[in-house]
């Protein structure tokens, strides 16, 4: 029931965000390297320890007019595969930051706060008070907390046509919790994002 509660609250919030802004949102999708290491300090790894891949798909609603300055929020679907660990479905709403250097060009930074179901990939044997044991199939997964701080740029194709796509490029920590209460209460997750991203503009 918690894990309906959860997922049931992560849509109420989506269903908002599509009335923040009048304006026509994007669409757009990545894929991504998801690497268990320290927050942040842990990017590096990301390059060259291992892979285990990942998909994400998202629509982004600008809130505000500014071309320089633009506040955003965005709803984020995905999915990613860490072998030995754990698979996991991501379902979490974003607001973002994005600096217009150019028409083309911006930097962007964001914080999202939401739901993660687990998958561990093998039962698990989990102790009862009476002293038996049950067994916990590995469909079955566990409702964790997440926490993402994200950090990246993008770069439209072209600074004359509205419905350009753009390259996006992204940096993210994923903290979840809780993960083993016993010794690794929060896990956390680095993610490199490589994706495109296009506007949806209705013909005039």
């Amino acid at each position: 029931m918690n894990c309906i509660k959860h997922i049931f609250l992560v849509i109420l919030i989506f269903i908002e965000l599509q009335y923040v802004s009048a304006q026509y949102p994007s669409i757009g999708g990545a894929v991504s390297n998801n690497v268990t290491s320290f927050p942040v300090t842990g990017f590096p790894q990301l390059f060259y320890s291992q892979f285990h891949p990942g998909l994400n798909a998202f629509m982004e609603w600008k809130i505000n007019k500014s071309e320089k300055h633009q506040l955003c929020t965005a709803a984020n679907l995905g999915f990613f595969y860490h072998r030995f660990i754990q698979s996991g479905v991501r379902i979490y709403p974003e607001l973002d930051y994005k600096f217009f250097v150019n028409k083309q060009f911006n930097l962007n930074f964001g914080l999202g706060l939401g739901y993660l179901h687990s998958f561990e990939g093998y039962d698990v044997v989990i102790p009862l008070d009476n002293g038996g044991y049950k067994t916990r199939s590995a469909y079955t997964g566990r409702p964790q907390l997440l926490a993402v701080l994200n950090m990246g740029c993008a770069y439209k194709l072209s600074s004359t046509n509205e419905k350009s796509p753009s390259l996006l490029l992204q940096l993210h920590t994923n903290m979840q919790g809780p993960f083993v209460n016993s010794y690794v209460p929060v896990l956390p997750v680095n993610s490199l994002h490589i994706g495109i991203s296009f506007p949806v503009i209705k013909n005039k």
